[in-house]
């Protein structure tokens, strides 16, 4: 059985990957085109994210809603994610394509699918399968952006958008297919531990993954429209980066997966590289070049905090494992979709912050994670339990000081709804006695 699923789980990635280079992947490409801009992607991004976000902390807290009949909401959620894109092509309006984009993120593909595997396999197989559907995604993605270039490149521009997402969600709904022939009933029989244990390791990893994810995502979100816009590259180039990150990320998959931690973590320090890379280097053309060294680094860093987390699965359980990994995606989300307003579009700013957010995510790495720390792990483990402490004792107390912040609130409240009351009365009973 658990050869089958493997097989079946790598069978997903593989149509999930083109489906998505021919639809998430094009979304901003389509936004750009239609003069949405950076400030058009943060929206969607952010809206996307905080829905999501919302979605998943309900099942995060009640946990048992994705072990009831997981197959078949496995199914629908997944076939609902990939249809809900062929309505894009239909609107210009970038307020109505984040609704529709905030609904196909709410839908819980990705928790279903950390699900099946985190609740399915050891921990050995959990990052062979981690690494093969990696592989599977770029070589997919490779494929879908090369129909993606030769679409965009020769189909007649008011129509080659709405070809491309029809192919995309169609291909999409045979990695829904894929999906309904797994075998998944043993989920139901997955336990929910009633407590974390060594919850500062827990948290020094979701935060270096938080820092990974969003620097990616606003590398993402700024590169793009910086090549179009700023540099006046052609929209087939910039989707022949999409291309070049996918074919490396296939081939650092395969070199990278049987690499240990601290080899791993010189990857995070290049990655922090990147935007500067991209910042100083004027011509487009070389641009699908960078996108390659930052994928690579990208990806064996990605595999620092995937990696930790099929060892934590032991003791987090299979369901807050998946779930507290879609959560941490959705807070990265979330915590770049302001910074195209906060800095007024300003490419120079916006990759400084992707800088910035990136090195956070390298000296997390090598000063709090015990694995792949470059101080002795006892040293991390130290800085990771301090870490922890100050920001648990912070949050009390800014719990304890918004608990008495609301009740004063709360008081002066019911005080002026009082006094307005009074007024209302009082005005009634003006009225009352004078129309007498």
């Amino acid at each position: 059985m658990t050869t089958k699923l493997k097989s079946l789980l790598v069978l997903e990635a593989l149509f999930y990957g083109m489906s998505s280079a021919l639809t998430t992947g094009v979304l901003f490409i389509y936004v750009v085109s239609i003069g949405g801009g950076v400030g058009g992607i943060s929206l969607i991004v952010g809206v996307a994210g905080v829905t999501k976000l919302l979605i998943h902390l309900i099942l995060y807290k009640f946990p048992k809603i994705l072990l009831t009949k997981a197959k078949i909401n496995f199914v629908i959620q997944h076939a609902i994610d990939r249809i809900l894109f062929l309505f894009i092509p239909f609107t210009q309006d970038v307020g109505v394509i984040a609704l529709i984009y905030a609904c196909a993120a709410a839908t819980p593909t990705t928790a279903f699918t950390n699900l099946a595997i985190f609740g399915s396999l050891s921990e050995d197989e959990i990052k062979d399968v981690t690494a093969k559907r990696t592989a599977a995604l770029g070589f997919s993605s490779i494929i879908g952006y090369a129909v993606a270039i030769f679409l965009l490149a020769f189909m007649p521009a008011n129509v080659k958008f709405l070809y491309i997402f029809v192919l995309g969600a169609g291909i999409g709904l045979l990695a829904t297919l894929t999906v309904s022939m797994m075998d998944l009933s043993h989920l139901k029989k997955v336990e929910i531990p009633k407590s974390i244990k060594q919850p500062e390791r827990l948290f020094s990893t979701s935060t270096y993954f938080v820092a990974i994810f969003a620097g990616n995502y606003l590398l993402t979100v700024v590169w793009v429209p910086y090549v179009m816009d700023y540099l006046k590259g052609p929209d087939y180039l910039a989707i022949s980066m999409y291309l070049a990150t996918m074919l490396t990320s296939v081939v650092a998959s395969v070199i990278c997966k049987g690499w240990p931690f601290k080899k791993l973590r010189y990857n995070v320090g290049l990655d922090a590289a990147t935007p500067i890379l991209a910042l100083v280097t004027p011509f487009a053309i070389i641009h699908p070049l960078l996108s390659s060294f930052s994928s690579f680094t990208y990806t064996a860093s990605n595999f620092i905090g995937n990696f930790l987390f099929a060892g934590y699965n032991r003791w987090l359980g299979a369901i807050k494992s998946s779930m507290l990994i879609v959560i941490i995606m959705c807070l990265a989300n979330i915590l770049i979709s302001p910074m195209s307003t906060l800095v007024n579009g300003n490419y120079f700013y916006l990759f400084l912050i992707v800088f910035g957010i990136k090195l956070i995510a390298f000296i997390l790495s090598t000063t709090t994670i015990p694995e792949v720390a470059a101080i002795p792990e006892e040293e991390a483990l130290t800085n990771s339990y301090l870490m922890y402490n100050k920001t648990l004792g912070g949050y009390y107390a800014s719990l304890r000081f918004s608990k008495e912040t609301l009740l004063l609130v709360s008081r002066l409240l019911s005080l002026t709804v009082s006094f307005l009351a009074l007024y209302i009365i009082y005005r009634l009973l003006y009225i009352l006695i004078h129309q007498v």
